[in-house]
């Protein structure tokens, strides 16, 4: 009996020897499963001798934080409650296999899996002698009620990478990256926010592609190279206030609980920025830096600003706990505000009744000591549209520097 005993217990530590522990620390590499049996490439970093956990997604250069990383046993959890998304996986001894979900009415599912990088084959180089596209283009999507020209592109090559994004009037697609492979470029983006595979062949010179997006039907496209993206948001649509001399009316939960109103004697006489925004929206996390560099800079000569968020849930200690994840990670110190869910009947309520044509996250508002609306920026180019993101950041000066009565910008 004692002999079966121990050869019980050398056969369970032998067993154990063979599962080797998910790495505490390492660069991860691994791919989504897309529509039409495509594969989304994806980076992340992840540690687990932190604590709590830590880890962020990576695009080239950039990084999005996973705002929250659960271990439990062999399986880990990650959780972006933001955009009402989450990640399970589970450690089965060389690889991590498991589920990215987005939860909504339809709740999507979509099976991923990852290696560490140091096990990751090489991939495939790119095609030297094939042509990348490389500039600036018109986008035209094919849809049911014809061909969409609203949209543009731009792309550029670092060293074997492929890097780009579209720009919609709402604001643009992302920092896109991956390869060309002979008259083939894939360009991708996973960020527990995104998820996002764009395709691009190349025939007698012409680009057409598609982009694939959770499990949603690929939308077509074709490229028309153009010299320089527009100054001017895309399209004919036009935000504006329907009363231009009445104030922008609002009021929300503060992080800590409290009401805050556009009645507050903070805002009175000072120049304001009212940005209407939303945690889950990427757009705005692309603008959340710029608005507290500008904060920093001019709160002592007047200037105030309000984030506005309308989230994904009807959930106030939900939402509270978002603002935080938000503000801490962008280190925000101006107010963020709930101001409820992003539903028709709330938005019409509070932002169609004041506003017409509001149909960008963010947007916005820059009032002046008076109290006015003085210009609105609809949506927002972030790092990824290169020149485009640069010539924002001249504009947000250039507009609080007039609010302000500057006659000089500091950028």
């Amino acid at each position: 009996m004692k002999y079966v005993i121990a050869l019980c217990v050398l056969l369970t530590a032998f067993l154990s020897g063979c599962q080797r522990p998910i790495p505490e620390q390492s660069l991860w590499e691994g791919i989504v499963q897309m529509p039409d049996n495509k594969l989304l490439a994806f980076k992340m970093h992840v540690d687990l001798t932190t604590s709590p956990a830590s880890g962020y997604f990576l695009v080239g250069d950039e990084k999005t934080p996973i705002p929250e990383i659960i271990q439990r046993g062999d399986s880990l959890i990650f959780l972006f409650t933001e955009y009402g998304a989450e990640m399970h996986a589970r450690w089965d001894g060389s690889r991590l296999e498991g589920t990215y979900l987005r939860i909504r009415k339809d709740t999507t599912a979509i099976k991923f899996s990852a290696i560490t990088a140091s096990t990751q084959l090489q991939p495939a180089r790119a095609d030297q002698m094939s042509v990348p596209p490389v500039g600036k283009y018109q986008v035209y999507f094919d849809k049911e009620s014809g061909i969409d020209s609203s949209t543009v592109a731009t792309f550029w090559v670092r060293n074997d990478t492929v890097f780009g994004t579209l720009i919609a009037p709402d604001g643009d697609y992302g920092l896109l990256a991956g390869q060309h492979f002979g008259r083939r470029v894939q360009l991708g983006r996973f960020t527990g926010w995104q998820v996002m595979l764009v395709e691009l062949n190349q025939s007698f010179g012409n680009w057409t592609g598609l982009v694939y997006s959770r499990k949603d039907p690929p939308q077509g496209f074709f490229l028309e190279p153009r010299p320089e993206l527009p100054k001017e948001p895309l399209g004919t649509r036009k935000t504006a206030m329907i009363n231009p001399r009445a104030p922008f009316k609002f009021s929300g939960i503060t992080i800590e609980g409290d009401t805050l109103a556009h009645t507050d004697a903070r805002w009175k006489g000072k120049a304001l920025i009212i940005d209407i925004m939303g945690t889950w929206c990427h757009n705005c996390m692309d603008e959340a830096p710029l608005l507290q560099q500008l904060y920093s800079e001019y709160k002592d000569e007047g200037l105030e600003i309000v984030g506005l968020s309308y989230e994904i849930k009807d959930d106030i200690e939900l939402g509270k706990k978002n603002l935080r994840l938000y503000r801490d990670r962008f280190g925000i110190t101006f107010p963020l505000l709930y101001c409820g869910t992003t539903d028709d009947e709330v938005i019409q309520e509070q932002i169609h009744s004041q506003v017409n044509d509001f149909f960008a996250y963010p947007t916005a508002f820059f009032v002046g000591r008076d109290g006015r609306v003085q210009a609105i920026h609809v949506g927002f180019k972030g790092i990824g549209t290169g020149d485009e993101y640069q010539h924002q950041v001249q504009e947000f000066y250039e507009t609080v520097k007039k609010l302000l009565g500057k006659t000089t910008a500091t950028k």
